[in-house]
């Protein structure tokens, strides 16, 4: 490298003059001009000190990087003072110095100092930060690649492509996470260049557009009542202007709340920590960023006043609702001489996921001892059915049934094998309990449209098919079961989540109890 490669100049222009000193014109007609570049007199001030307020520092380098290899040129201008091109200088150098640290490898240091040149060159092209020396020194320590161009996108979608030993459905889950999330905020990011500020900043704008989601849901939703009402009235002209105002507005969205970012950074969490297995960054910076919590939805029950002023007003109270027992009742009572009351029948009873019961196997019953073991389920991706095995080792269980439940399913095992018959040699004999009339898996998302009308139907407030499984729990805490027990049977991996699920009901029953301590002691006076 050149001992003194820095140099000042200007963009100042003069006339090319020829031997005569005429000035040459050029074919318009008009004086050809060159510029002065350091050797403009303006650059120094009289006395010989340079004018600070006249061009700028540049400096320009040769670097041999192999032997053999010809000489890499490094350049840079625009440099407002000579201290800062110093600086870059030395930077430069000590980066490129680096290399000869690395001895121990034949030909390892030429190709380190190829990439560490290439880095510098590609930082000074796009006018970005050149690399910390130390960052750089510690790369090649751990054999780590030091010209990383990978951002941040490139690397997530390279890992989730990668990834065939996760669920169909974890699959999904993840790359929603990274369309819709991590690359727009993260994605052009250099992955080594990530930091936690990048990630808290991510998690500010998802929490503030969440706040403005429903609003833009309720503007669109009254465009397309006016939609409807003009269609009544037979107003094409405002059915059109009405429909190009909703062509406008952004679409539905379902706004990342508290539970959902925690499920954000996990994804993102989990791309990183592979990244660091592969030497390519040294800190998972997901796992250092603070967030908010994210609260598990709290089970209510559709008390009397609750579904009055659901009635009144059309508000659910929370994301989680369960039926009281003469509301479920109620709901098994419509469903009896449907086709799948069987299986609605064993979700209120029992707890089970939607997933778990439409996966579960005649293998796997015990009528006689009236068990069943909960090994697989079916789930739905994309309009694709899918089994697997449950989502963890606590969902793997064996389920105590009631004599109701027990005569549901003989009642329903005799309506299968009428089935079998009537399907004759087209029957798809896949070895589970609830299936179409050929043998197939039931399509969760048409059971759970079935559980919808038939609410519809019995006129009852609304709940989610997999609230049937959150009743469960609740009444057989209200009736006192030990709720160690009763997440068992829900397939919880800790009664933390069943406490944390449940605390309207446990607050119910310190009222119980606590009712049951003042009549105890008032009777006795």
């Amino acid at each position: 490298m050149a001992n003194n490669p820095i140099f000042k100049k200007c963009g100042c222009r003069t006339p090319v003059t020829d031997s005569d000193g005429h000035a040459v014109l050029g074919a318009d007609g008009k004086p050809r001009m060159r510029r002065l570049g350091s050797g403009c007199p303006q650059l120094r001030r009289a006395g010989g000190r340079w004018n600070s307020n006249h061009g700028s520092w540049h400096f320009q380098m040769e670097v041999t990087t192999a032997p053999d290899a010809p000489r890499a040129h490094l350049t840079q201008g625009g440099i407002p003072t000579f201290d800062k091109a110093q600086e870059t200088v030395e930077r430069i150098r000590a980066l490129v110095a680096i290399a000869d640290e690395l001895d121990d490898v034949p030909g390892a240091a030429d190709k380190l100092r190829a990439d560490i040149v290439e880095r510098i060159r590609v930082a000074l092209k796009a006018k970005t930060p050149l690399p910390e020396v130390e960052e750089i020194r510690k790369a090649a320590r751990l054999g780590q690649p030091v010209m990383n161009k990978l951002t941040v996108g490139e690397w997530l979608t390279e890992w989730i492509g990668a990834k065939s030993s996760l669920s169909r459905g974890t699959v999904v889950s993840y790359q929603t996470h990274i369309d819709n999330y991590l690359i727009p905020h993260l994605g052009e990011i250099p992955l080594d260049r990530l930091r936690v500020a990048h990630v808290h900043a991510m998690f500010t704008a998802i929490a503030t557009e969440a706040e403005a989601i429903p609003v833009t849901n309720a503007a669109r939703r009254e465009i397309e009542n006016k939609i409807k009402t003009a269609r009544k009235r037979g107003d094409r002209e405002a059915v059109r202007k009405l429909k190009e105002t909703l062509a406008s507005m952004p679409p539905f969205r379902r706004p990342a709340n508290a539970a959902t970012r925690q499920r954000i950074r996990a994804t993102l969490r989990s791309g990183l920590s592979a990244a660091c297995t592969q030497q390519l960054i040294t800190v998972n910076v997901a796992a250092l960023a603070d967030l908010e919590p994210g609260k598990r939805p709290k089970a209510l029950v559709w008390t009397p006043v609750r579904e009055a002023r659901w009635r009144e007003t059309g508000q659910v109270p929370s994301a989680v609702m369960v039926w009281t027992r003469t509301q479920t009742a109620a709901f098994l009572q419509r469903a009896r001489g449907h086709e799948l009351y069987g299986l609605f029948h064993l979700i209120a009873f029992t707890g089970l996921r939607r997933g778990e019961a439409l996966g579960q196997r005649w293998v796997d019953l015990d009528l006689g001892a009236k068990t069943m073991s909960v090994v697989q389920q079916v789930t739905e991706v994309d309009g694709e059915i899918y089994t697997s095995t449950p989502k963890s080792d606590a969902g793997e269980r064996d389920v105590a049934l009631d004599d109701t439940t027990v005569a549901a399913i003989k009642a329903w095992r005799r309506h299968q094998a009428e089935m079998r018959l009537a399907a004759g040699p087209n029957w798809k004999d896949n070895g589970l309990v609830f299936t179409t009339a050929d043998g197939s898996e039931l399509t969760p998302s048409w059971v759970s449209d079935q559980f919808r009308l038939l609410i519809t139907e019995a006129d009852l407030p609304p709940i989610r098919l997999h609230d049937l499984r959150h009743g469960a729990a609740t009444l057989a805490l209200a009736a006192g079961i030990d709720v160690k027990v009763v997440s068992e049977m829900l397939g919880h991996s800790t009664t933390t989540i069943t406490r944390d699920t449940y605390t309207s009901v446990f607050d119910e029953l310190k009222h119980t109890a606590a009712n049951a301590i003042a009549q105890a002691i008032n009777t006795a006076t």
